[in-house]
């Protein structure tokens, strides 16, 4: 046998080891335990309380259910998961996650105010100057991690709070 062939002998079994090696370490890796999943759903204030319903969610019922669940996905705070959880986003629950969103945006020196009888909001400078582009990141920002976004467009689904409905197991 020649140098060469013995070159190329070598190199096709350290690639063939090599992609041995490389899938066994996929499959070890898929075998360790996932301690993500068992995360609580309210991480963010260090409790683990779970749901009545024993489950990571309220197990929503209706037409809405999809777009219910959607919503508790998408949720950042425990306050978006209290008020979320009986699947209804009342007048008072909004309002006290406009408070959380305005509180978000008092930090930048901007005020939300409510227009046309609550369907609509105007952002204020109520001090300081910012420019058009970070004073819109900074809405996005607030609105996404005060949970008021994802609530507002729950509570105005199909022109009422009252119609979203869910179902909890045990209650």
């Amino acid at each position: 046998m020649n140098a060469d062939v013995r070159r190329r002998v070598v190199a096709i079994a350290a690639t063939a080891l090599l992609v041995i090696v490389a899938i066994g370490a996929i499959i070890w890796a898929m075998l360790l335990p996932e301690p993500w999943r068992d995360v609580p759903y309210n991480a963010t204030n260090g409790t683990d309380a779970q749901s009545s319903s024993g489950s990571e969610h309220p197990e929503f019922t209706g037409p809405d259910k999809y777009d219910l669940l959607n919503a508790w996905n998408n949720l950042h705070t425990g306050l978006g998961r209290e008020v979320l959880e009986d699947g209804v986003v009342t007048d008072d629950e909004l309002a006290e996650v406009r408070t959380a969103y305005n509180e978000c945006l008092s930090v930048y020196g901007l005020q939300a105010q409510p227009v046309d009888g609550g369907g609509g909001e105007v952002i204020v400078t109520v001090r300081g100057s910012i420019g058009s582009q970070e004073k819109n990141e900074i809405i996005r920002q607030c609105g996404v991690e005060s949970d008021y976004v994802t609530l507002r467009d729950v509570a105005s689904k199909d022109g009422g709070h009252p119609s979203l409905s869910v179902e909890m197991p045990g209650l």
